[in-house]
């Protein structure tokens, strides 16, 4: 059985290698906006078990990409299915991928993705009721994209009550000393980190999509309540968190303010609104809704959130502090390997002031200094004792052990301010663009807030792993034998460590929302970012409705 472990590492290389590979030549696809070529790509890489999750996510966000909304509807819905009957967690599973490697197991999805599931499933059904025809049929539709956007608050919901809100984190930041205190005696065995500010803990941007839809469907209560939410946000945290415009809450506010307008609140009570939220420019946007009056929403759903990569740790023993130690493996100055230590100084380096001690103590004044390039885990003298009875001190003496986590590297947002073309009877150009979310910024703080538990999983896989290495070299007697099955296993399981850098890449890096009150009539709407320049080709904007653009820019 001890010999099946070793071949299994050995077999993995290869199967790692290759699907990395594909991944990045089907996204390399879909960065030139050849959307089949890409589905046809990662269709056969992520056609697997594990991958399943994975495969309707990516492949039903191709399918919309394509203009395929029924099919992008049917995988998205399989993908629904899945993310709900994933939190119980197989046990036999976990087992394979801790004895294999993480990518072994079934891709779970994020709370963010969860979210965005529906999302995408809410744009379908507006997308097909906009070809509709009939009058029932096209009713039957946009309710069947409000049960999509009932499905997103509730997600939201169930992710707020597991997360501090932004209200908790401002108080957190104006209690008293003592209370700071004693939170910062609580980090000690926390890395000294409060990854709370990284969590994801609502979403601004889905939110105000809820108000969109219920805008479009008539339902305008509903409609004010969620640009609320989105507006109180914005404000209260989320456009900080993922470095957005101000502006944000003001977009948010200002359409609360239209549908209190619509719902019948009193002059009074609207000014007030208008003057304590808005500002000059955004009154005058205000002003531009006039009665009667049709709408054009853009919505550009621009680049691709960034994939993982991987980082090597090197561990080893330290016994006169009873500590393990991971250290970042140093292959040169290139990028990647810059930014992979500046990961590891962010999020695992020895801040910890019992961390500090135990370096100082092995190291003096350089020791202490050091610890910004190691991550020490101390484990005591009891759980020393039980690492030296399973002989697991004299591997770690005699080996290197090889330690694989997930990070991101550096990234850059579009920056560019895209144009709004009308074409009607003369040329009209708007540059209103807001950006609203961030997803690329949201996936980088999720993985910021799970690295712990990223590097303590990894550990103890590796040690795991190596131990049953060691074991089949230590039980055979001829020592030339043992020697060679030695160096095998360590070869094996030191190539085999990989870490889960899996996620949905085909989710944008951000977007970028545009939205134009116009007299009703016909249009031939042109969205310009940089050189690259989008057509809807000729629409008619009737009154009182709103003509959604769903526009996907792969640059």
């Amino acid at each position: 059985m001890k010999w099946v472990f070793i071949w299994l590492s050995l077999f993995l290389l290869a199967g790692c290698a290759t699907y990395k590979q594909d991944i990045d030549e089907g996204l390399s696809l879909a960065k030139k906006g050849e959307w089949q070529e890409a589905e046809g790509k990662l269709e056969g890489v992520l056609n697997n078990p594990q991958d399943q999750l994975l495969y309707y996510m990516e492949i039903g966000a191709l399918a919309q990409n394509q203009g395929d909304y029924e099919r992008s509807n049917a995988l998205l819905e399989k993908a629904e299915r899945l993310s709900d009957t994933f939190f119980p967690e197989n046990f036999s599973n976990r087992a394979w991928a801790l004895l294999t490697n993480p990518r072994q197991s079934d891709y779970r999805g994020s709370g963010m993705e969860r979210v965005y599931i529906s999302y995408l499933k809410s744009l379908n059904y507006l997308a097909l009721a906009d070809k509709a025809e009939k009058t029932t049929k096209k009713r039957q539709l946009m309710d069947a994209a409000l049960v999509e956007v009932r499905r997103i608050d509730i997600k939201l919901n169930e992710i707020r009550a597991q997360n501090p809100s932004y209200q908790d984190l401002n108080a957190k930041e104006n209690q008293a000393f003592y209370l700071k205190a004693l939170s910062w005696l609580g980090d000690f065995y926390t890395g000294g980190r409060d990854t709370d500010k990284f969590l994801y803990r609502d979403d601004a941007w889905a939110r105000y999509m809820e108000g969109l839809q219920y805008e479009m469907s008539g339902e305008f209560d509903d409609a004010r309540i969620s640009y609320q939410k989105a507006a109180h946000l914005y404000e209260d945290g989320y456009a900080k968190q993922y470095d957005l415009p101000s502006i944000t809450a003001e977009r948010a506010w200002l359409d609360t303010i239209r549908m209190m307008q619509k719902g019948g609140f009193s002059q009074s009570e609207i000014q007030q609104k208008i003057d304590e939220k808005l500002s000059v420019d955004m009154k005058e946007t205000l002003k531009q809704y006039h009665k009667g009056n049709a709408e054009l929403v853009v919505l550009e759903h621009q680049g691709f959130i960034p994939d993982k990569s991987e980082m090597t740790l090197l561990l080893y023993a330290d016994p006169r502090a009873y500590s393990l130690v991971l250290e970042p493996l140093h292959g040169g100055g290139n990028t990647e390997t810059n930014d992979a230590f500046r990961w590891f100084t962010l999020v695992y380096a020895d801040i910890n002031p019992l961390n500090l001690i135990a370096n100082y103590k092995t190291g003096g004044v350089w020791g202490t200094f050091s610890g910004i390039f190691t991550k020490r885990v101390i484990l005591g003298r009891p759980a020393w004792q039980q690492l030296h009875s399973a002989n697991i001190d004299n591997l770690l003496t005699e080996q290197t052990v090889r330690v694989t986590v997930p990070y991101y590297r550096r990234f850059t947002l579009d920056q560019h301010q895209p144009e709004l073309q009308i074409n009607s009877s003369e040329t009209e150009s708007f540059k209103n663009s807001i950006r609203m979310t961030s997803l690329a910024d949201i996936a980088f703080q999720e993985q910021l807030a799970q690295a712990q538990r990223d590097i303590y999983e990894g550990l103890v896989r590796e040690l795991l792993r190596s131990w049953l290495a060691y074991q089949v070299s230590s039980n055979v007697e001829d020592k030339n034998a043992a020697l060679l099955l030695n160096l095998i296993g360590q070869v094996a399981v030191f190539a085999s460590s990989a870490a889960d850098t899996r996620n949905w890449l085909t989710l944008p890096a951000q977007i970028r929302l545009t939205r134009e009150s116009l007299p009703p009539g016909e249009y031939m709407p042109d969205y310009q970012v940089k050189d690259k320049k989008f057509s809807l080709g000729k629409v008619k904007l009737d009154a009182n409705k709103i003509t959604l653009w769903n526009l996907r820019n792969p640059d």
